[in-house]
């Protein structure tokens, strides 16, 4: 494996997607679920039609399950109902939006989905796709796009387009996004940085910081020089593709498709300590195995100088807003790779309950393409939740804020943000930059395969279990690795990660011989 060690911190969505649990919601209108129920899905299968008039001839209301982090939006219905308006006069359809709490999430898709209650397009998050597959709950889209998905697959391009295939089938199609890996970066506290003549371009590696660290702990009493809070300092380590999760991964995003263990690596190793360095040193806060607070916090409330992230277009300003205070974010690796798990963080796909999945296709295809309503999705409604400052610039209306406005989603989600509106504390060009990214992206040798963990669930479970116990004393620099790490590594064997790595290796040599 190389050298350089790579520095991601779990965003949100990661961490949700690995804590996603039950719950119910029901249909605002009041409909029966008995009643909407597909006898036998069979319009599920059936092809397109051949005229886009004759396919939309009959009224259709499309329900759409949207995760919600937080409240239900207040203005959710008004919003719902203006894009009701031009769903309405394209495609002779209306829209329904079911917002169901985040942490309720995977019992309520699993209820809706076993009892035929009418839903029709759905998101999927990145680590419930190849299940949601599996079990049914989704179709395939392929010939749905090709007839009705131009929008979809101009958007996405073909490369990351494929990305999404499960055994060589479409089931559902990536948010289009920032695709990459993202820069692993430190993020230091600029007025600090200037106070003490930080020379920040010396900054080429983690070794490059010991002096950087020692500087503040010596100059500045009761801040910590790094920030270790509510999520670990890194999620992968070093340059390799990590296939969905960290049990087996493919070393230098390439390896010859040979699956390796992490976890046994001399890099995973030298992290650790280097960590733990820090941690003896007084570098990073006492309390980083237990705090749940994060780095921006701890920046924006003084208490920390410079916390790690992996930056992507635009990262940078959003973590200088979010910290109240400008940041300095500087590189600790250089290359930008696109992996199967970056590309398909985030999904939609058409439900199996869908009576219509034609006029659902053309929604979703209007989604990606139709500029007024994917700003009604993501911003809502002009004068009400948002004011232009310009042609393609918004700010919230006077006397609102983020914490008050009637409408707010997590952007994430929305299928296309490119073609909406940007806030003013963005990058005027970020959506540019975004495509040059994804264009100069360095591709995983695996991208577009995705582990299927159902044949080694159990294996999973356990291993999730162990590394719960070690992960962030550990990667946080609390625990010796020279006590520690030993005891991790034999854990994991008898907990069965090398089944999942064999199970993963098989998986991913079926895909290779699919994808020749």
């Amino acid at each position: 494996m190389r050298k350089n060690l790579r520095f991601v911190v779990l965003t949100l969505a990661a961490v949700m997607l690995m804590g996603l649990i039950s719950a119910c919601s029901s249909s605002k209108n009041g409909e029966n679920a008995a009643t909407n129920a597909p006898s036998n899905n069979s319009s599920s299968t059936q092809e397109p039609s051949n005229s886009l008039d004759e396919a939309t001839k009959d009224p259709f209301e499309i329900t759409l399950a949207l995760p919600i982090i937080g409240a239900t939006p207040a203005d959710l219905a008004l919003v719902q109902d203006e894009m009701s308006k031009i769903t309405k006069e394209k495609i002779n359809a209306t829209v329904k939006i079911l917002p169901i709490s985040i942490g309720t999430w995977t019992q309520q898709m699993n209820l809706m989905s076993s009892s035929g209650e009418k839903l029709d397009l759905v998101f999927e998050f990145g680590q419930g796709y190849s299940a949601a597959m599996a079990a049914g709950k989704i179709i395939p889209l392929d010939s749905l796009l090709e007839q009705y998905g131009a929008g979809i697959k101009q958007a996405i391009g073909p490369e990351y387009l494929a990305s999404a295939k499960l055994k060589g089938e479409t089931y559902a199609v990536p948010v289009y996004k920032d695709y990459t890996t993202g820069t692993n970066s430190i993020l230091m506290d600029k007025a600090l940085v200037d106070k003490h003549k930080i020379d920040v371009a010396s900054i080429k590696g983690l070794d490059d910081l010991d002096q950087v660290f020692k500087t503040i702990k010596e100059n500045e009493p009761g801040v910590v020089p790094f920030a270790v809070g509510l999520l670990v300092p890194a999620d992968k380590y070093g340059d390799y593709d990590r296939l969905g999760n960290r049990f087996g991964v493919l070393p230098g995003f390439d390896n010859g498709l040979k699956v390796e263990n992490i976890f046994e690596s001399k890099e995973y190793e030298d992290h650790l300590n280097k960590m733990h360095s820090w941690f003896k040193a007084g570098y990073i806060n006492k309390d980083a195995a237990t705090s749940q607070i994060n780095g921006t916090e701890m920046v924006k409330a003084g208490k920390a100088f410079s916390y790690f992230d992996g930056l992507k277009v635009g990262g940078a300003e959003v973590q200088s807003a979010a910290a109240g205070k400008e940041l300095i974010a500087v590189p600790i690796s250089s290359n930008t790779y696109a992996t199967t798990t970056d590309a398909t963080a985030g999904l939609w796909a058409i439900s199996n309950n869908s009576k219509n999945p034609q006029r659902t296709m053309m929604f979703l295809d209007l989604m990606y393409s139709d500029k007024e309503l994917s700003n009604l999705f993501l911003w809502g409604i002009e004068g009400k939740h948002y004011v232009k400052v310009s042609d393609n610039t918004i700010d919230y209306p006077e006397g609102v804020e983020a914490t008050t406005v009637g409408y707010s989603i997590q952007t994430w989600m929305v299928p296309n943000q490119s073609i909406g509106f940007i806030r003013t504390s963005d990058l005027p060009n970020v959506w540019e930059l975004t495509a040059e990214a994804n264009q100069k992206a360095i591709k995983s040798k695996a991208l577009g395969f995705a582990f299927n963990s159902e044949p080694v669930k159990n294996e999973i479970t356990s291993l999730n279990n162990v590394i719960e116990q070690y992960r962030k004393a550990l990667e946080s620099g609390t625990f010796d690795p020279a006590d520690k790490l030993p005891e991790l590594r034999q854990k994991l064997k008898s907990s069965g990660i090398d089944k999942v790595i064999a199970e993963k290796q098989k998986q991913l040599d079926e895909w290779a011989a699919l994808n020749k």
